[in-house]
């Protein structure tokens, strides 16, 4: 139907061309959409010709009937203002200039919603908007996507609050940032990455969070370090903070250097801890238990180690190989739990207990230190070689809530494109 209306009106005009010819024009003829731009320029600016709106109009008529979004823009636009002789026809310029946008020309766009959002506009219907850029938008058109995806999300800023609609909201960001246009990859990420949204969708939001980092924006790293953070990949999320420190977000700056400090010393840690597990590996191979604690205990100040050589030694049934000394630090470092419990019944098994010792009210800090001074003239071995604490961070709130968006986070983080599923926090 719209076909035969453009060529209608071309028919109607074109009574006005003139009897000379430009090069292009026999290309018009002859189906070439191009050529038949060309040929409305040309009458349009006087190139070559006498200068003719009358003459030019039909032509870009013919280039939007063959397919050319350029074509409806320049026809629909010169017929809205009445060029040449001829009267402005509002509607009929209107339909030729949204099918400049729907076809995805980005001029015919952002002068269609200009047309539709003016308020002293014949031709105002915001109602119509969204789904007319949707369709340029597909087509093709960036302007489209990215304009038409904010007046989606919060009616551009609460300018045109008649046109929020998250779900067309949805449905123009994610296909705007598919074709590449950032303002509807920031929206989408908005949309998909508020937990209390209708829309949350872990996967989209980690997705498009990346894709904004990527692109330098900073408010998108600092998303993407907090939820790396939230599923426990710190090395993930400091490099996030750390883009975001580089992009000029000066509050993550220092998280940024306190993560990076946190992660070089637990790198240290861990690679002296595979050292002192290596070792006192070898003793507890050997069947030298009692050594492999010692060892633990006055070479390393590893509690992790302590608690490997005597759950050894308890499996091996070789708890008569630790001595009592050893056993007295083992019950100062372990409060509770089954290395304490395996001490306690090494201690009673052989009849000492830590009663008169260790016993009630002299296993508290301080107080087992004195009693340690007062048996053997020094103070109690302490570990030394600890974790490092992980530094805090921000979170996106509390309770079962939070717990759930962490879960499906996690979940979106390991089994999304590109699996993740060899990483640590997925293999736990």
């Amino acid at each position: 139907m719209r076909r035969m209306f453009f060529a209608g009106l071309a028919g109607l005009c074109i009574a006005g061309l003139s009897s000379a010819e430009v090069p292009s024009e026999p290309g018009c003829a002859a189906g070439d959409r191009k050529a038949c731009f060309e040929t409305g320029t040309a009458y349009a600016e006087g190139n070559g010709v006498a200068a003719s709106m009358n003459a030019a109009i039909p032509f870009f008529l013919r280039a939007c009937d063959r397919g050319m979004p350029q074509g409806c823009t320049t026809a629909g636009l010169y017929i809205l203002d009445g060029a040449g002789d001829l009267e402005p026809n509002l509607e009929a310029g209107m339909h030729i200039l949204e099918a400049g946008c729907t076809r995805g020309d980005d001029k015919g766009c952002e002068s269609t919603v200009g047309y539709l959002t003016a308020e002293n506009s014949p031709m105002a219907d915001r109602g119509k908007v969204v789904d007319v850029l949707i369709q340029g938008c597909k087509t093709g058109s960036m302007w489209a996507c990215g304009w038409g995806a904010r007046a989606a999300q919060d009616g551009y800023g609460g300018k045109y609050p008649d046109m929020a609609d998250i779900s067309k909201a949805a449905i123009i960001g994610e296909m705007g940032c598919e074709k590449g246009n950032l303002s509807a990859c920031v929206v989408s990420e908005t949309l998909f990455g508020d937990p209390s949204s209708p829309l949350f969708d872990a996967e989209k939001s980690l997705e498009y969070s990346e894709v904004n980092c990527d692109s330098d924006i900073a408010e998108s790293c600092n998303n993407l370090a907090r939820v790396y953070y939230m599923i426990n990949e710190l090395e993930l999320g400091t490099v996030a903070y750390e883009r975001a420190c580089e992009l000029g977000m000066e509050q993550t700056c220092a998280e940024a250097k306190s993560f990076r400090a946190y992660l070089t010393a637990k790198a240290e840690y861990d690679a002296a801890e595979a050292g002192r597990a290596a070792t006192i590996n070898g003793l507890i191979n050997a069947g030298r238990y009692g050594e492999a604690v010692n060892t633990a205990i006055y070479q390393m100040g590893s509690a992790n180690q302590v608690e490997a050589a005597v759950r050894a030694a308890s499996n091996a049934g070789a708890m008569s190989s630790l001595n009592t000394q050893d056993l007295y630090v083992v019950a100062s470092w372990f409060s509770s739990g089954e290395v304490r419990r395996i001490a306690d019944a090494e201690m009673a098994a052989r009849g000492t207990g830590l009663e008169g010792t260790f016993g009630t009210g002299t296993n508290s800090a301080g107080a087992a230190d004195a009693r340690w001074k007062e048996l053997y003239g020094s103070s109690i071995p302490t570990t030394r070689a600890s974790s490092p604490s992980t530094p805090s961070t921000r979170t996106f709130g509390a309770g079962d809530a939070a717990a759930q968006v962490r879960d499906k986070y996690r979940t979106a983080h390991c089994e999304m494109a590109g699996s993740n599923a060899s990483a640590a926090v997925c293999r736990n």
